[in-house]
């Protein structure tokens, strides 16, 4: 998933228990408002306007679609500003109030948006259902006063916005950047072995069934031993790209000096066994001579109801039989798998 989609999803989230208050307090106001004269003031329109705001009021709570959850926003602010226009409109005496409520709706509204262009949009639908109820003799000769009021507001409303969202942006941003290096395998750029488990757990308690795959690079220390670290990294660096470029895995990572996992996810053996070997068909090609290498792995099929160190205990011992067997090899359930 591209970051920006991330750090929007994750703005919708830090906002939403703050919206939801707002929005409860425009909710409130707006209740209170009808309630001071229900004669004059329970109408249709009113009474269709306030069902429709607990109604997107409610669905703005628990929608977990992003595009959903932004289009609501606009809404809710729309339909606010409609009734309390509505109600003014209908009694001269409130036409006092019009203006500095409707600064107040575009003001108070400039965090409750992900983009800017969002909050500029709801502001300019603010100004254009409020306007009729503006009683305009009361500003005559001072029209200019009263644009410059209108502008003043959107342009403060714009101010905080962009500024507010500019910094949770930076912020997360930051955020996703420290969750990668705390997540990621410094040497190998994949998933260490806290995140590949916590992927693995996920798995698990989201009733996912497939198989876990452990790999032991094959006489590594030997290696290491005899020429040096460095090609011991670039050994290491290279399983790592095997692992990621050989299609098919569901998450790989890194678990141990030099064993690593891989989640495949599904049911069927076949494919799980025609992926381990073709794995380690590209593993035995992915570094020239003499620094050649081969690793062992070990198959643990897994269901919802699987408990994770039973399923990699299962992996561990499997794993070693193969490097028993000579080393090359697969195994599953105490036998070889291929030729």
């Amino acid at each position: 998933m591209p970051v920006i989609f991330k750090i929007r999803s994750r703005m919708r989230t830090l906002l939403s228990p703050a919206v939801t208050k707002i929005e409860l307090v425009g909710l409130v106001a707006w209740i209170v408002v009808l309630l001071i004269d229900p004669m004059t003031t329970l109408d249709l329109p009113n009474i269709t306007v306030t069902i429709t705001l607990l109604l997107v009021w409610n669905i703005h709570c628990k929608t977990a679609y992003f595009w959903v959850w932004r289009v609501l926003g606009g809404v809710y602010i729309f339909l606010l500003s409609l009734g309390f226009g509505h109600v003014i409109a209908a009694h001269i005496e409130l036409r006092i109030f019009a203006l500095p409520l409707a600064v107040i709706i575009v003001v108070s509204s400039a965090i409750l948006f992900v983009a800017v262009q969002d909050y500029l949009l709801s502001a300019v639908l603010v100004w254009a259902v409020m306007w009729p109820s503006l009683d305009l003799g009361l500003y005559s000769g001072l029209g200019i006063y009263l644009g410059i009021f209108s502008i003043a507001s959107m342009f403060i409303g714009v101010t905080l916005s962009f500024t507010y969202l500019r910094s949770m942006r930076s912020i997360l941003l930051k955020e996703s950047e420290f969750r990668a290096l705390a997540e990621t395998d410094f040497l190998t750029s994949i998933l260490n072995r806290r995140a590949f488990m916590d992927t693995f757990q996920r798995s698990l308690a989201e009733g996912r069934s497939g198989y876990f795959i452990m790999l032991d690079i094959d006489s590594f220390k030997q290696k290491n031993d005899q020429y040096g670290h460095d090609i011991g990294d670039k050994i290491l660096c290279a399983m790592a790209s095997c692992l990621k470029l050989t299609p098919g895995s569901h998450s790989v990572g890194r678990i141990g000096g030099e064993e690593f996992g891989v989640l495949l996810l599904g049911d069927d053996d076949a494919v799980a066994h025609e992926y381990a070997m073709h794995l380690l068909a590209n593993i035995r090609c992915s570094v020239l001579p003499p620094h050649q290498y081969t690793c062992s792995a070990g198959i643990a099929q897994f269901s919802a109801i699987s408990d994770m160190s039973a399923v990699l205990k299962c992996a561990d011992i499997n794993m070693y039989k193969a490097k028993h067997d000579g080393k090359d090899r697969v195994f599953q359930n105490g036998k070889r798998i291929g030729p």
